[in-house]
């Protein structure tokens, strides 16, 4: 069964979604699922670039380095192809079939908000995830940010 076999069919799961979230309204399972290709890969997106390396047990390999980026100095010339060369980094090992369109990082306060838009080969749809590191901590969510003061690059 193909992908796109499995996204025409309502009750096919792709996988659980990210973060884990109980779902009391389930049948058949304990966490919520994905019924969707596009959401399914935005989890698992937001799943890898939030992830430090080292982090996850049994997998130590398993994540990005965009934690130890988000410090380095804050010049445009040198954060933001740093921040790209990490995420593709992560994307060629982890998910291959996911290639990074176009990044912008917003400064918000004292917050760094990653803006990152990706490709699939399994959807026409541009997937977009914006990741905000403040204080060495990491939220995540989709779409745009809103509300952006400060300067982006």
């Amino acid at each position: 069964m193909s992908v796109r076999d499995i996204d025409n069919d309502p009750d096919k799961a792709f996988g659980i979604g990210f973060p884990l979230n109980y779902d009391p309204n389930r049948d058949n399972g304990f966490f919520q699922q994905n019924y969707s290709y596009y959401r399914q890969i935005q989890d698992n997106i937001r799943n890898l670039l939030s992830t430090r390396i080292g982090e996850r047990p049994g997998r130590p390999e398993f994540g990005s380095k965009l934690f130890e980026v988000i410090f380095e100095q804050n010049d445009a010339a040198i954060l933001k192809p740093r921040v790209e060369e990490v995420i593709r980094e992560a994307l060629d090992t982890f998910l291959p079939f996911v290639s990074l369109v176009d990044t912008k990082l917003v400064v918000n306060g004292n917050t760094l908000n990653v803006v990152a838009k990706f490709d699939t080969e399994f959807t026409d749809e541009v997937i977009e995830q914006v990741l905000a590191f403040d204080n060495g901590a990491s939220e995540s969510g989709e779409g745009s940010s809103g509300g952006e003061s400060g300067g982006g690059y």
